[in-house]
């Protein structure tokens, strides 16, 4: 089977391949896919091989085959077309695609490729548990066969538990086992959950820095859904930098191929610089497709509608909100967006007997997640108990400042930031901290061994 060239704009072909007369095969032969000038991939089209190349390629824009056509490709053709899905940002049919060639016989290495595809796409959608289970079915005797998705879907998993230690552990493997032909999911998906991890840890500024290479590296000229997502985490690790200003302007406009992520970041963005109602607005605009989006993106779409609702007076429908957000993060054990907002949450549940006694047990548990840093040693152990989150990098620097009786214009000259910015970092102190003046702050930084 030959591929012809290909070039931005164009429809792509393979030639068909030639059977004997009455061969028990299917009659189609062609597999076409539009490439489209920004760099996208249109949906993938598997076509009959009954005429001309101008005429299969007409049939392009034709509406999609049937679904007995898609069940019938092999399964190395449905890893294929599993992968250029998640390209597009469709998880959904990704899984699909990945399914199908995972029910391959039994021991062949395709079929492990597709398992530890499949796990990765389920991961990275936040279907924890079916991760876990498909990267436990994968072949021991061939242990390379599949095994970047695997180790990279077990990376997601313990990220999204907020065991971070385990999810340093999968990304090492992982990067031990790359190639120097890794393909962009892989690279991506890497660059995703090494940043995410950074930023959980209390380095959101090591993770800007790190995404900030995106532009300049082998990925560059990476466009669509996984691109758009390097820009969405970059914001967010803006964000728990104290800069909600940087992480709005690093979301204009507005990334195409993953737009509800990008307004769930942008809303939390909103929130953190006073605008309720303009994160209310944002959240309003793609609340029909949230179902779409990741379910820790849901969940933390949902937590900002309960403050909101809570802001507003409305304590019954941020209760039923939360009790939602809750619920779904035990089903998976999905923890991550919960240490987001974690002083919020633990406030607002312990006013509530209903809810505290609905989630208690699972509630405990988050707060392992808080010290589970690979990084933070000591420091972040001894402080479980004190901190809501790690303190940022920046908002240690300001608590150094603020402990050598520096004032908040001499703050913000000394890390060259604006005053509002040092307000911003001090809140996020405070609330960390639990406490409400700055001679607290510096008293409890002290016994916690952080200033």
């Amino acid at each position: 089977m030959t591929l012809c060239e290909t070039r931005p704009g164009s429809v792509t072909t393979t030639e068909p391949e030639i059977t004997e007369p009455g061969a028990d095969v299917p009659t189609w032969g062609w597999a076409v896919v539009e490439i489209r000038r920004d760099g996208s991939w249109g949906a993938p089209r598997v076509l009959p091989a009954t005429g001309p190349v101008e005429a299969v390629a007409a049939a392009a824009t034709t509406p999609a085959p049937s679904a007995h056509l898609l069940r019938e490709l092999p399964p190395m053709l449905q890893a294929h077309l599993g992968s250029l899905h998640v390209g597009n940002g469709d998880l959904h049919l990704a899984v699909i695609a990945f399914t199908r060639g995972a029910d391959a016989r039994a021991g062949s290495s395709v079929r492990d490729d597709c398992l530890g595809r499949l796990a990765h796409a389920e991961a990275m959608h936040g279907d924890l548990r079916r991760a876990s289970r498909h990267v436990g079915m994968l072949s021991k005797s061939r242990p390379n066969t599949g095994l970047e998705h695997a180790l990279l879907a077990k990376a997601w998993v313990a990220l999204q538990h907020a065991d971070f230690a385990e999810a340093q552990r999968r990304l090492d493997a992982f990067v031990a086992l790359s190639g120097p032909h890794q393909e962009a999911w892989l690279k991506t998906s890497g660059l995703l959950v090494e940043a995410q991890l950074l930023t959980a840890t209390g380095q959101p500024d090591a993770a800007t820095r790190l995404l900030a290479g995106f532009t300049e590296g082998a990925l560059a000229a990476q466009t669509g859904w996984l691109a758009d997502l390097v820009t969405i985490t970059r914001a967010e690790a803006l964000l728990a930098s104290g800069e909600p200003q940087r992480a709005l302007g690093a979301l204009t406009p507005v990334p195409t191929g993953a737009i509800v992520e990008a307004s769930v970041v942008a809303a939390a963005a909103r929130v953190c610089i006073g605008d309720a109602r303009g994160a209310q607005a944002v959240l309003n605009a793609v609340v029909a497709d949230l179902e779409r989006a990741p379910l820790a993106r849901q969940i933390q779409a949902w937590l900002l509608e309960a403050r909101l609702a809570a802001g507003r007076g409305n304590h019954e429908r941020a209760r039923l909100i939360v009790d939602r957000a809750l619920r779904s993060a035990a089903a998976e054990q999905i923890r991550l967006p919960l240490i987001h907002d974690w002083r919020w949450l633990r406030g607002f549940v312990h006013q509530d007997a209903a809810l505290l006694r609905s989630h208690r047990e699972f509630l405990s548990t988050c707060e392992i997640g808080e010290a589970a840093s690979p990084r933070r040693g000591d420091v972040v152990a001894g402080s479980q108990q004190f901190l809501g989150s790690p303190l940022t990098e920046r908002e240690g620097q300001v608590l150094d400042l603020l402990a050598q009786m520096y004032s908040t214009e001499e703050i913000a000259a000394a890390l060259y930031v604006s005053s509002n910015t040092v307000k911003t970092h001090l809140k996020g102190i405070f609330g960390k901290l639990c406490v409400n003046r700055r001679v607290e702050a510096v008293r409890r930084g002290r016994q916690l061994g952080l200033c």
